[in-house]
This record gives C-alpha cells, structure tokens and sequence, in this order.
C-alpha cells in the first residue's frame, strides 16, 4: 500500500507546482518534500517527476497517484461524515475560513452561537481570502469556507466542492453627515460626489468599479488614500477627510457623525459558503451551514439569495 503521507506529498507538489511551494503548504522543509518524492518514486518503480527545461513536471504516473490521494481524501471524508452521524451530538472538528470582512461580520458571531447550540464541536477559525479559502477546502486543509464574487463577475467552482448561497451584500458611499449631496430614489449619483476626496482601497472590485464609474463619465476625481482596513478609512471619514465605498458585511457600528448613502449603480457581491462535496453528509458541515445562514438574517442583512445554479457559471 503506498503512504498516505506521500500521496499527499505528491498531491501537493502537482498542484502547487513546485517543491517549494508544496513545502510551504504542507509546512515541511524543501529537503523533506523532495525525499518523500523519492521513497514514493522506489515504491512505484518508475518516474515521477520528469525534467521539462529548467523545472521539473509531473509525470502520467504522478496524475495516476494524485488521482488516488483525492480518493482517499474523499474516503476519508465519507467515513468521517458516518462516524460522526453515529453520535446523538453534533460532533468533531470544524476548521471555518472566511475574508476579512465576513471574519468580522458573520464567522465571529457564528463561532459565538456555535460554542452554544454545539459545545461538542471544536472549532477553529482562519481568516483568508476567497480564492485561499477555496483552494484550501479543495486540499482538505479547510471543511467549510465563507467566500464572495459578484453580481456581474461570477467565480467558477471547481469539481469536488460545492457552494451553498448565504445571500447579498450591498455596498455604500460611507461619508460625513455635513456633506450636502442630491440623493435620488435608487441612491446618490457619482457624478455629484465629483469634488469630494476618495478614500479607496487596494486595486480589486470597489476600487475598479469606482474608477471605472468616474473615467467613463468623464468625472473628474482625486483619490486621496489608499487604504485596505475598513476602521481606517472609516476613521479618515469621520475626520471629514473624504468619502468612501465600504460593504455592509462587517462594517460595525458607524461613529458619530458618518452616514451611509445608497450608490447608484453600485456593485453587489454574492456571500456564498463552499465545502467539498464529499463532506456533505457531515451533521457539523450542516449545523454550521445553518447558523451561517440564521446569522446573516438576524444581524439584518439583505436576504434574497443569489440562485444556487448561478454559482457555477
């Protein structure tokens, strides 16, 4: 029977492409990854790795074995999911990931309502990125991800992991209440924010669809910080330092003096939850799904859902 261990090894390599960076996922030493390669390369007595130019590339052998190692996760994953559906309580470990503002807004007060309803369940929390988070339920290193795309500006998932819609987050200009500003009935319109000061973040879907808004109009604008924290450009706000466009999910409770405007035009993302289809059956993946769900509508934000045959396109 091959090692499990260099299975995974392998997996890692094939899909990171390189020692390097497996090393780095799995946490282990450049040296140590290449002499697991090895010892698998003596138990299936032929190559696995093969020299392409300067780097090395996987063989067809190397395809056959990661196409076993995804197997045995996925067994492993469906005899988890029985063991833990033999217990009269909701079960094992739960490792939940999310982006920084979902973090803030939805998997802290989840995590909360969790230790409550599931004492039984021991949780761990990582905040990443919705293309870490993803990438890192498809490895098995996370079980249930809260990740977003957009409205007009939908992600793929991937086979093996399944996406369970949460619902919509809308975006709004965040500015100081002194600010004289038309609002019409769909929100303020840029074009009358042209001689206010931006408060953007780093380049990414706001920040796009901000400048996109103002150079296809021919708005003249000037962007005044670059700020990726949420707190900081609501700081820079409340000093009457400019305006900004910042996400209801995780925004928190405004200081005095800032309001909220409805945008026109403005972009929405989806908020959907991901985790592979293997660990479907998992009373844990269930319960958490749900108090995700019953979190986001008690904390007031919009509940229409995206359809969940959208989430693949």
């Amino acid at each position: 029977m091959f090692n499990p261990e260099h299975l995974a090894t392998l997996q890692a390599v094939v899909e990171e492409g390189t020692v390097l960076a497996a090393a780095d996922r799995l946490g282990y030493t450049p040296s140590a990854v290449s002499q697991q390669l090895a010892r698998l390369q003596r138990e299936v007595h032929q190559p696995i790795m093969t020299r392409r130019g300067r780097a090395n590339a996987p063989t067809k052998a190397a395809y056959v074995l990661v196409r076993l190692a995804q197997q045995m996760q996925q067994l492993e994953e469906s005899a988890r999911a029985e063991l833990e559906g033999l217990q009269r309580k909701v079960t094992g470990s739960l490792v939940l990931s999310g982006f920084p503002s979902a973090m803030r807004g939805l998997l802290v007060p989840v995590a909360a309502a969790c230790a409550k309803a599931y004492p039984e369940i021991e949780l761990t929390l990582r905040e990443m990125s919705p293309e870490e988070s993803v990438a890192a339920v498809r490895r098995g290193d996370v079980d249930l991800a809260v990740v977003h795309d957009w409205t007009d500006k939908h992600v793929p998932m991937r086979d093996g992991v399944k996406a369970w819609p949460v619902g919509l987050d809308a975006v709004d200009v965040v500015a100081s209440s002194a600010l004289e500003v038309p609002i019409g009935p769909d929100g303020v319109d840029p074009v009358d924010l042209h001689d206010q000061v931006w408060i953007d973040d780093t380049p990414g879907v706001f920040s796009d669809w901000l400048l996109d808004a103002l150079d296809s109009r021919n708005i003249p604008y000037r962007i005044g910080a670059t700020v990726e924290d949420i707190n900081g450009r609501v700081m820079l706000v409340a000093e009457g330092f400019g305006v900004s466009l910042l996400p209801r999910l995780g925004r928190g409770t405004l200081p005095p003096g800032v309001v909220t405007l409805p945008v026109v035009g403005a972009p929405t993302r989806r908020i959907f939850a991901v985790h592979r289809d293997s660990s479907e059956r998992r009373p844990a993946i269930h319960a958490a799904l749900g108090l995700i769900r019953s979190v986001w509508d008690r904390e007031g934000h919009p509940i229409e859902r995206p359809k969940p045959e959208t989430l693949s396109q």
